[in-house]
């Protein structure tokens, strides 16, 4: 069993200067964003540190965090609002 937790990955990257935001793709798959911060430079041996003992060859990980990424993002707003 795993004791990979998504938030703390999340929030972990994120004060290191990588944020993330998902889309959901027309065939249904969901695409991880990654956004770059001021301070993401700085720490990009880090980063790339982390990235790679938690995602890489994991697919279904990757996933994962794209689905919780995607249900606990803002949701856009219509201009259309009552």
């Amino acid at each position: 069993m795993s004791d990979f937790r998504i938030r703390d990955f999340l929030d972990r990257l994120g004060g290191l200067g990588l944020m993330f935001s998902a889309t959901r793709m027309a065939d249904g798959s969901i695409r991880l964003n990654q956004w770059r911060g001021i301070n993401y430079y700085e720490n990009e041996a880090e980063i790339r540190s982390i990235w790679s003992a938690s995602i890489d060859g994991r697919e279904g990980r990757l996933q994962d965090v794209a689905r919780y990424v995607e249900l606990t993002q803002s949701r856009p707003r219509t201009l259309d609002a009552a």
